[in-house]
């Protein structure tokens, strides 16, 4: 008798529980691991928790610190996470590992509404692994009265334009030569690639298993690449040097061009902006009937997902996320800010809203239209090659670096008289002095600098 009424009590009890609406919903939240690079990760939180309020008011968002997401370059996806942004460069290792669930052609909203190369880049066969959110490519800013730049069709071109050794220090002195990032191995390995498919149109990528195996003539592009800056602009990897720090000097009148990605925009003065033109940058001087290689963060749902019964709520997040209502929220203007991320969004709805009142998004749409592009992945063996070969890749790519560095001088440079002996003895154990030296900012911040023949390596 006794176990009769607790199975009653247990049957009102899940019938009260169904008539309030108190149901597995509404027990549930989803993880989310956005991809953390960009410049206002905060409004993409915000965008996706307004939006999906609308979607699913009674499922709760859980976003995973930035700290423990790294968008897949060294992390694997953290369990927890139904859904989660990467790099795509890993797309073919995710699916390996069985980390990406299948989406069918029917679940994805606006399927239509994506740029080529970003859709076609995520499915296998009949089914999609992720939903693209972002786009992006190795992009040349240069101030669009600059005619040589504007003009120039390869990379020899650039570099007749440019020049080489055009400065030693940090900051160029004024507007002369080229900045960029050649700091990190990853960051290294890609534009390896990036530069050799350019070469040789060859994709998949071909992926050198040794040092004897990399393509000579792209480590020479590379190394031609870092002579157009200086060592210390591309390679400085201290800790106050911020992710868009180089798009803030660029703004500030130093340097003559920036080789960066769109997003570096949200970092230069609106004066700047009105002023810029870019393009994809050329990486050899290969003729350019290769495709074009693009970058892309894609959103993946955790196989996981299935096991804890939240997989259907997570592709509704996932395309909650990539839709143009919620990314145009995401990388638009916002309260806080006036101007946009100018990060390079997948749908061409959203290019075409926000060029209506950021005339640049129309600029940064005009790259993509009738080009042939391709998204930038590597093989199911990404992250492995990665960690075999980015730092051979990095250190071949500075080998016998000819245009010197600035060294703090041992004492203040009253004036050319002292120089050759300050800048001597400074420079004794640096290769020599190369003649130069400067009291003037940039260069020079805290003290006077000599310029000296050996860069320190790696």
């Amino acid at each position: 008798m006794k176990k009769l009424i607790n199975v009653s009590l247990t049957l009102i009890l899940a019938l009260a529980i169904s008539l309030l609406g108190i149901g597995e919903a509404s027990a549930t939240e989803l993880h989310v691991a956005l991809y953390p690079y960009v410049p206002r990760l905060e409004q993409f939180q915000t965008a996706i928790q307004a939006e999906w309020q609308k979607v699913q008011p009674e499922v709760p968002l859980n976003f995973v610190p930035a700290e423990d997401w790294d968008g897949g370059y060294s992390n694997n996806p953290p369990e927890n996470a139904d859904v989660y942004v990467f790099d795509a460069m890993f797309f073919d290792y995710f699916r390996s590992q069985n980390w990406l669930e299948p989406i069918q052609a029917s679940e994805i909203n606006n399927l239509e509404d994506f740029v080529e190369y970003a859709i076609d880049g995520v499915k296998v066969g009949q089914e999609y692994y992720a939903i693209p959110q972002l786009g992006c490519a190795n992009i040349l800013f240069y101030h669009k009265e600059d005619a040589a730049i504007a003009n120039a069709t390869n990379l020899d071109q650039i570099q007749n334009a440019l020049s080489s050794c055009t400065y030693t220090s940090e900051i160029p002195p004024d507007i002369r030569g080229m900045m960029l990032d050649m700091a990190g191995g990853t960051t290294n390995a890609t534009l390896y690639l990036d530069i050799a498919h350019s070469l040789t149109g060859q994709y998949p990528f071909l992926l050198p298993e040794n040092e004897s195996q990399l393509n000579s003539q792209a480590i020479d592009n590379m190394q031609e690449l870092l002579g157009m800056a200086s060592y210390e602009n591309a390679t400085d990897q201290d800790d106050s040097i911020k992710s868009y720090q180089r798009a803030d000097w660029f703004s500030d009148g130093w340097g003559r061009a920036l080789m960066g990605y769109t997003e570096a925009m949200s970092n230069m003065s609106e004066n700047t902006r009105q002023n810029i033109g870019f393009k994809v940058m050329p990486l050899s001087d290969q003729d350019q009937s290769y495709p074009e290689v693009f970058y892309a963060d894609v959103i993946g749902v955790n196989t996981t997902s299935e096991e804890r019964g939240t997989r259907d709520l997570a592709v509704k997040l996932a395309n909650t996320m990539a839709a143009s209502t919620t990314m145009i929220a995401s990388i638009g203007a916002d309260a806080s800010h006036p101007y946009p991320q100018y990060l390079m969004a997948t749908r061409p709805t959203i290019f075409q809203t926000l060029e209506k009142s950021f005339p640049l998004y129309g600029d940064m749409f005009r790259l993509i239209q009738g080009q042939n592009i391709i998204m930038f992945k590597v093989n199911d063996q990404s992250r492995s090659w990665l960690n075999t070969m980015k730092n051979s890749i990095r250190e071949n790519a500075r080998e016998d670096y000819s245009c010197g560095c600035d060294y703090p001088a041992i004492e203040p440079i009253l004036n050319n008289t002292y120089a050759p002996w300050i800048c001597g003895d400074t420079c004794a154990d640096h290769g020599g002095w190369n003649g130069q030296w400067s009291n003037a900012y940039p260069a020079a911040q805290e003290t006077s600098v000599c310029g000296c023949n050996a860069c320190p390596l790696p």
